[in-house]
Order: C-alpha cells, then structure tokens, then sequence
C-alpha cells in the first residue's frame, strides 16, 4: 500500500480527509518561496552579483529580517490562538496573509536605481519588514492549523509525509529558478550575458501569483478540527503566560535544540555552496553553474520523494527521534564526500552528495513538524488548553533565530574567505579553496551539535499514546 495513503491501523474517525490533506500541502509552496527560494537560492546572486552590494551587508540587512520575523511570530501565534469567528481561529488570517504577501513580494525586487548601495540596503530592510509581516500573518496559522489535524501519531507523520512531498515538488521547480532566472530568455540584449536584475524582476510577478494561489487553499478547504468542539469556547490565553507556558515544555526546548542545528547548518553555507560552484568548479561561468545547480537541485528533490515511502514506513516501526537521528547522520558523511567531488575538472560529481543531503531536509520536512504536533498534546495534558499556535510560534522564533544566525554566519563567511566579486572569475587559489573549507567543514560541526538534542528527546510513540489517553478520559475524543 502506498505509504501517503492512510493506513488499515489508523482508525477512519483520526483520518484527514484527502481533499483537506492536498489543499493543506499545497500551501507549504507557499513557505518555500518565502523562506527557502528567497533567502537561500535568490538573495545572495541578485543583490551582490546582479546588483553589486557587499555580501557582508546583506547578510546584516537579513539578520533584521529574520530577527523582526521572530518578534513578529509569537505575537500573531498568541492572536491567531485567542481568535474566535465563524470561520474559526486560523483560516481568517490565512486568507488575509496569502493576499497581502502575494502583493509585497514583487516590490522586493525593485529598489530604485538612483538610491545607491546604502539607500537600497534601507529599501530592503523597510520593504522586507512590511512583506515578513505579512507572511507571519499567514505562516503562523498555518503551523498552527497542521497541529490540530489530527490526533493520530502516525497520521501525523503521514500529513507531514504529504507536506514533503508537495514541497520537493515545488523544490524541484524551485533548484532550476537561477538556471532560468540567469538563462538566455533574459539575457542582455548587448552582452548576452547573463542579466539576473531583468529576469528576477520579471519572474516575480509569476512567483507572487503562485504564492496567492496556494497560500488561499488551506483557508478555502481545510476544516480546523478542535475549533467547534474545544477551542471555540476555551478561555483566550495571555500573551505572557502564553510565552512562560511555552518555555516550560522540556520536550519543546529539545526539539527546538535540534532543529536549530539542523536549520543552521544547511542554511548558513547555502549561499557559499553556490558560490563555490560558481568561482571554484564553473571558473566564474554562472550560467553553466546554474544548469549544474538545477541538476544537483532535482537529484536532492527526486531522491527525497522518493525516500518519502521509507522514511514514513520507517517512522512507523521506530520512533521519530531515531528516524531523525539516523537521517542526519547519513547527511553528515554525504556532505563530507563534498571536498573530494567538488571537483573543476569533473563538476557534475558534485551531483552525488545531493543523494545524502537530502536526507537532513527530509528530516526537516517530514518529521519534526509531526513531532511539534505530538508536543501539542504534552502541552494539553500540562496546561489544559490547546496552545498550537503559541507553541509553532515559540519554536518558530528560535528557527528564525537560527535563519539570523545562518544569514549573518553565511555572509560573514563569505567574506572571511576573501571572495571580492569585483574579481569576477578571477578570485585567487587561496580564497577558492577557502571557500571549499568552508562549505565542507561548518555544516558537519553544526549538525553534529544537533545529534546531541535528538538523543535527549523524551517523546516516543508508547509515551504520546498514554497521553492521549489521559487526555480523551479527560476533554473526549476529538
């Protein structure tokens, strides 16, 4: 039996109806053209190599970014708890944040030429802040909901299963955006080069379409399955006993412990692995590193949709901390076989460590999201009220710290190499192999850290059930 389907020993009455499971999964392409497209694939190549600012300075203007993303997250998660309306708490805000993050993103790309490098790092920072504000309005709730699909340890896993696989299928479209960004349909009209300013700009207006589309599905079709029977007429909830609530949950705490090196340690050489694909294997060719990134971009996408059915099979025999633990470790040896197959005279062996990679994203995607939801029942069981948006937004603020510290860790060691993109293709010996150093060495030390909360998380399947339990003898079966 295909493993996204629902299996015979979950029971119907915890099942999420299919139509609801794929109108929800949709809307992770909408987090990963805001988050993962944005910050890791288009941020660094438009605006340093299209636009020419300092690497440096970016990296500062996105620690802003994210540092008033995670300000903004516990707050629109204790409001989109405490909401009550007859669309219920999460699916007013989920329509509103589609909407207005749809409008924003195209102006992010279109500072105005006469500001000069200073007047367009403060472009970005005020035009970043108003777009995050809006995505928080959407991301928030949406987290929210996916904790409150389901009261089913394995199902869980399962709506998370379906979660990866929609957004490797955006990730495949999405590893071939530079390819196409930079490729001949926006070249200039001159030079043909490579124009990134031109195709970016123009793109945006697609990728913003994309995003109202598949941020609306959630609100349009998904039914929040506590709202009428619970929460409805559950007292609201204090913002700062909300936050104090929250920091008392030891199980919280490691997850977040975990998913912050795991966040980190991909994010904060996402930029420098393209520039070394670019400066080191390509000499400087965008345009070839691009295509080469597009391939090493899908194999990591393909191979984890096609793991999905053994990731969520093996979910299912072993508690999810083992199954995380275990994906990690896989990712660190793949990535170490990059200092050998980040290779000038033979770029496409780089392709290869992608296979293993994708095992530390998978784990991103697909476990540790049903893990947030099974910490929602701990929570219940503690406080005695369902705090789903509270707790995302208190585990989401330590992963955007972790985005600030990867942003800002990303450019400063870009910088630290010694890369000057005034150099071009000419960057001396020294600085390339740097750079390899780099990129190889700081993940394997970061996600290394992170294997030390996995083994200290407490919850496992045996445990979640007798919490479950507890909880029905004392609120019913939801």
């Amino acid at each position: 039996m295909n493993v996204l389907t629902a299996s015979p020993s979950i029971p119907v009455s915890d099942r999420i109806p299919l139509p609801q499971k794929a109108a929800f999964s949709f809307g992770i392409w909408a987090d990963y053209l805001c988050t993962t497209l944005l910050l890791g694939s288009l941020w660094m190549p438009y605006f340093n190599i299209g636009m020419g600012i300092d690497p440096a300075k970016l990296g500062i203007v996105l620690m802003i970014l994210q540092a008033w993303n995670a300000v903004l997250d516990p707050v629109m998660g204790n409001v989109s708890d405490n909401t009550r309306t007859r669309w219920g708490r999460r699916r007013p805000f989920l329509a509103a944040g589609a909407f207005l993050t749809a409008m924003v993103f195209p102006w992010l790309w279109r500072p105005p030429a006469s500001l000069g490098e200073t007047g367009t790092l403060v472009y970005l920072l005020v035009v970043g802040m108003v777009f995050y504000t809006c995505f928080s309005c959407w991301a928030m709730p949406y987290y929210g909901l996916q904790l409150e699909l389901t009261p089913n340890y394995d199902e869980r896993t399962r709506l998370s299963a379906w979660m990866t696989f929609f957004g490797k299928m955006c990730g495949l479209i999405g590893s071939w955006a530079m390819a196409f960004i930079s490729g001949p349909l926006f070249a200039h009209p001159e030079t043909g080069k490579p124009d990134l300013v031109h195709g970016m700009q123009v793109s945006s207006w697609f990728i913003a379409g994309i995003i109202l589309v598949v941020g609306l599905m959630p609100a349009l079709f998904v039914r929040e399955r506590y709202y009428q029977a619970e929460t409805r007429t559950q007292a609201r909830d204090p913002f700062w006993q909300s936050i104090r609530e929250s920091f008392r949950c030891r199980p919280l705490w490691l997850l977040i412990g975990m998913s912050f090196f795991l966040v980190v340690g991909s994010s904060s050489v996402s930029a420098l692995g393209q520039y070394v694909n670019i400066y080191y294997v390509c000499h400087g060719d965008i345009a070839a590193a691009s295509i080469i990134g597009g391939w090493k971009g899908s194999v990591i996408v393909v191979t984890g949709i096609l793991c999905i059915p053994f990731y969520t099979w093996l979910g299912e025999r072993l508690d999810k901390k083992q199954v995380v633990g275990i994906m990690l470790l896989i990712s660190l040896i793949g990535h170490l076989s990059n200092i050998v197959l980040m290779n000038p005279h033979h770029p496409y062996l780089q392709v290869i460590p992608g296979v293993f990679e994708s095992a530390a994203i998978s784990a991103i995607w697909l476990f540790v999201p049903s893990m947030k939801a099974d910490i929602a029942d701990y929570d219940e069981l503690q406080t005695h009220r369902r705090r789903e948006g509270a707790l995302n937004a208190f585990y989401s603020w330590f992963i955007k710290a972790a985005l600030t510290c990867s942003m800002g860790l990303g450019g400063l060691v870009l910088s630290l190499s010694g890369f000057d993109v005034k150099r071009a293709s000419e960057q001396p010996p020294e600085v390339l192999h740097s750079m390899l150093l780099l990129y190889v060495g700081l993940p394997v030390l970061i996600w290394s850290a992170g294997l030390l909360f996995v083994w200290r998380y407490p919850l496992d399947r045996i445990q979640l059930g007798v919490i479950r339990r507890q909880l029905e003898a004392r609120r019913g079966a939801m």
